[in-house]
């Protein structure tokens, strides 16, 4: 083993192995710390996630056209501190307006880092090796995930915003340590007299380019902007469901949202070692046909959690719907990467979350004002059904095709 590759993986494994840590740490106790703390109106709510993804839609491109321009380290660098300046913020008041500006902080620092690990990875290690560590380096981030889900549910119990706090305090940290650790012989960045303007509009001319001429990329824009369009409300109102619709039996409702998010950890970590055998072999057939099943899945675990009055059977498929969604996320990100030239693979991977973003700021408002107007369980259903779609897409010949058309 070359002395460039122990420390791509090295730097690879500590990212995957301290990033999900991180995010977890935030995650847990979020949608309790929005609904409980900050505010309980629907709306509201959805708002909160609407000035997350503007943040995202705004500068989604402009943040992968650096990374492919210039620096994919340094893009993931520069992400992580302002994404750990954002939990700050958000942790230091309940006050709205704060936590507000915080989702756009933070949803800055996001844009900085989406797609730049995934195709940094590919670059220093190749394509071939990169499917099966990208998948397993998930299988590492569920178990840091499980890690996570514990301290932040332990200090949550004491005070709901502290966990917030720490993966704050965390995620600068993690910055600092990639900056060390992090090498990129792999990515050759443009030359310094062509770091420019016109030099960042190639790089995105290329990018449309790439959309213009094959139809499997430009279906991923609109899986990106449908898929938007469904968590914008179940992300958004799942939290106010549980709330309000059920009694929690024995603990208190910080330990049952650590419960919850510790059970799809722990159930996607070996259906991630399934979808990675499987994808030994026809790889590029089954991964479309997989990605569907498991958005039918989705759907169907969604709407079951929405109706079902048992709160023992609302978490069972709660964990069922998040699992299938959580491995969906690197299988979907691994095509994308073989499929897409590295010149402009960040910047592609930044035009999906540019849809998805897109979708979530039309229709989040929309799934909260229904809350609102009907009730939180017909926007839950409305925003269940509205991922179906994904699953024609995935199984068209266009999507399962690469080749130009």
């Amino acid at each position: 083993m070359t002395t460039h590759r122990r420390r791509a993986l090295r730097a690879y494994y500590t990212f995957r192995l301290v990033a999900p840590f991180v995010y977890t740490m935030w995650l847990t106790v979020a949608t309790l710390y929005f609904a409980s703390v900050v505010t309980s109106d629907p709306f509201r709510l959805a708002t909160l996630a609407v000035m997350l993804e503007a943040a995202t839609l705004l500068f989604e491109v402009p943040t992968g056209v650096f990374a492919d321009s210039f620096s994919r380290k340094w893009s993931i660098v520069i992400g992580y501190l302002i994404w750990g300046g954002g939990y700050l913020l958000q942790a230091l008041t309940p006050d709205y307006g704060i936590v507000l500006l915080s989702q756009a902080v933070w949803g800055l620092g996001f844009t900085f880092v989406s797609g730049a690990p995934e195709a940094w990875l590919v670059d220093e290690l190749g394509q071939d090796e990169a499917l099966p560590l990208l998948l397993r380096g998930s299988q590492i981030g569920q178990a840091s995930t499980a890690v996570g889900i514990v301290v932040a549910t332990v200090l949550g119990t004491i005070n709901v915003a502290l966990p917030i706090a720490v993966g704050g305090i965390a995620t600068m940290l993690l910055a600092l340590l990639l900056g060390v650790i992090m090498p990129e012989n792999g990515f050759q960045p443009a030359r310094r007299e062509d770091t420019t303007p016109h030099a960042l509009a190639a790089t995105l001319k290329a990018s449309l380019r790439e959309l213009r001429h094959r139809a499997a990329l430009r279906s991923l824009v609109f899986v990106g902007l449908i898929i938007g369009v469904s968590v914008g409300g179940y992300d958004a109102l799942y939290a106010p469901h549980i709330l309000r619709n059920y009694v929690m039996p024995l603990f208190e409702p910080v330990i049952w949202f650590g419960i919850l998010f510790g059970c799809v950890t722990v159930l996607s970590i070996p259906v991630l070692e399934l979808v990675r055998r499987w994808l030994q072999a026809s790889r590029q057939r089954r991964t479309a046909t997989i990605l569907a099943w498991f958005a039918m899945g989705t759907v169907l675990s969604n709407l079951a959690f929405v109706w079902a009055e048992d709160f023992y059977l609302v978490a069972t498929v709660y964990c069922l719907g998040q699992t299938l969604r959580t491995v969906t996320k690197p299988l979907f990100m691994a095509w994308i990467n073989e499929h897409t030239p590295s010149a402009v693979r960040a910047t592609v991977i930044s035009m999906y979350w540019q849809s998805n973003a897109l979708g979530q700021i039309l229709a989040a408002p929309v799934w909260g004002a229904l809350a609102n107007l009907l009730s939180l369980r017909i926007a839950l259903t409305g925003a269940s059904l509205s991922l179906a779609p994904v699953a024609r897409i995935y199984l068209s010949r266009r999507f399962k095709s690469a080749a130009p058309s």
